[in-house]
């Protein structure tokens, strides 16, 4: 039986509203403020190179075969890394959308804000000699402000954390469990204090200074008999002839936040020498990206590893339906030649099937704010 037209239009006018609604509820109004955009809009107008770090090489043919469902690994080298040094401006994206690194980090500090006065560095000198065995007697002050001086020199000559992106990244399929986990940190505290001195403060104060203790009111009582099994010499033998326990009054209090940790697993069998090579440049470019360097020739000093921004796309454009990620490092990298229990290999000795998990952990925390922007 057809509908009356206005219950028709009324049923049209309510389904043109949740449709509305649902739209505004997957696209917050601010989303991307502090993440930032999407970078990759396909393999036609994209300024990234990910032609030889692609698995399956057909990931983003025409006709969409893996359903246009892909993950890009972009990557931030230092600017004061080798690699950084040895490129030229045409292997880096330039003006790329601020990334969401952390506060520290974010506020770009240089190294006359991190030194601020000389006074800083001498004291920096002072705790560095003392942890060097030099003690106060036997060196002098002009000594410390050296080396305090000394260690900012080197510092100076860096960028605070300063970073360049890669045209280079790595582009795969969306792996079979994708999974990421928010956490928070919350812990019991004894409150007991605090609620005994808002409970029978004043009467208990003015009943330990007349030494009367004979004529306090309950709540008073208690709090004495509290402290008793608790503060008290052998509460712990009082507590067991009396058959009572003190009740240490505790909440639950909001400690802070987890980094957010995730892993990829991917199972590669190349299809093709092309293929092959794809998984070994994939492989050898996480390897190298995850490690720190020497910031010279003494190694005494590292240069922290890159980090990783990771995006989810479909058909060319950013997938916000999935989580956001903020920047990330790569803590841990697990390459398995084996998976099978055998050592299997084509004839120029590529193996047919490499597992490897990546383990990553943001350098962000979040916030109600970041959640808010797709995170």
């Amino acid at each position: 039986m057809a509908l009356l037209p206005d219950i028709r239009d009324r049923v049209v006018s309510a389904t043109s509203a949740i449709r509305d609604k649902a739209t505004t509820l997957s696209r917050p109004p601010n989303m991307g403020s502090t993440r930032g955009e999407a970078t990759h809009k396909g393999a036609s107008n994209s300024p990234y190179e990910v032609k030889q770090h692609m698995y399956p090489e057909d990931l983003l043919a025409a006709g969409g075969k893996y359903g246009g469902n892909y993950v890009i690994f972009y990557i931030n080298v230092a600017v004061d890394s080798k690699l950084a040094q040895s490129l030229t401006n045409d292997n880096f994206v330039d003006n790329i959308t601020p990334r969401d690194r952390g506060d520290l980090i974010a506020q770009n500090l240089t190294t006359g804000k991190l030194f601020a006065s000389a006074a800083t560095l001498n004291a920096s000198g002072a705790i560095l000699g003392k942890s060097l065995g030099i003690g106060e007697a036997s060196a002098t002050a002009a000594g410390l402000a050296t080396i305090g001086a000394g260690a900012t020199a080197l510092m100076a000559a860096s960028a605070t954390r300063a970073q360049r992106r890669l045209k280079t990244a790595i582009a795969m399929h969306v792996p079979n469990q994708l999974s990421i986990r928010y956490g928070m940190q919350w812990g019991d505290e004894d409150t007991g204090a605090l609620q005994m001195a808002t409970t029978a403060s004043q009467e208990l104060i003015d009943a330990v200074s007349k030494g009367d203790a004979k004529n306090l009111a309950e709540p008073a009582k208690a709090i004495i008999t509290n402290l008793a099994l608790s503060k008290g010499p052998n509460a712990a033998g009082l507590s067991a002839a009396t058959g009572l326990a003190s009740n240490p009054k505790k909440e639950q209090i909001f400690k802070g936040v987890d980094f957010r940790t995730f892993a990829f697993d991917y199972q590669f069998f190349p299809r093709s020498s092309t293929e092959a090579a794809n998984v070994l440049n994939i492989i050898k470019t996480l390897k190298y990206h995850m490690h720190p360097e020497f910031k010279d020739n003494n190694n005494f000093v590292y240069i922290y590893p890159s980090e990783f921004d990771i995006f989810y796309y479909q058909n060319g454009q950013e997938n916000i339906n999935l989580h956001r990620h903020t920047s990330c490092v790569l803590t841990e990298l697990n390459v398995n030649y084996t998976p099978n229990g055998a050592f299997t290999t084509f004839d120029n000795g590529m193996p047919t099937q490499i597992n490897i998990t990546m383990n990553f952990r943001e350098l962000a925390l979040l916030t109600k704010d970041k959640i808010a922007d797709g995170l």
